[in-house]
């Protein structure tokens, strides 16, 4: 019985922890509403949703080569919100387009910008 209390006093002193850790609210860029995609760098896209009031960005990691910052990207999904597998096109000015898959999502933070001499 003494250790069930112990335990529950435990378990109850913890719980605020718990609360305070909840994770952040994700991120959903809905392909079939207005977004931007545009070129990051290597085999990495930026996209955001551009109308409503969540304008947070998502760094898409794709299969697409030989991207390029004047390529148009278009992103689907059969669901609401952008995730892994879900197919991007990649239009190529003058040379096509190809199809790939998202392999790799997770917010992006933009890299802070670097303090003016002087």
């Amino acid at each position: 019985m003494k250790k069930t209390c112990i335990l529950l006093a435990g378990f109850l002193a913890a719980t605020p922890a718990l609360a305070a850790e909840t994770p952040a609210p994700s991120i959903c860029i809905d392909p079939h509403k207005d977004y931007q995609a545009l070129y990051l760098s290597g085999h990495d896209i930026v996209a955001k949703q551009t109308l409503g009031k969540d304008h947070r960005e998502l760094k898409l990691t794709i299969s697409c080569l030989d991207l390029r910052p004047e390529d148009y990207f278009s992103l689907s999904s059969q669901f609401a919100c952008i995730g892994l597998g879900d197919t991007v096109i990649a239009n190529k000015i003058g040379a096509g387009h190809q199809a790939c898959r998202i392999t790799h999502v997770e917010p992006y933070v933009a890299p802070a910008a670097a303090p003016a001499p002087g």
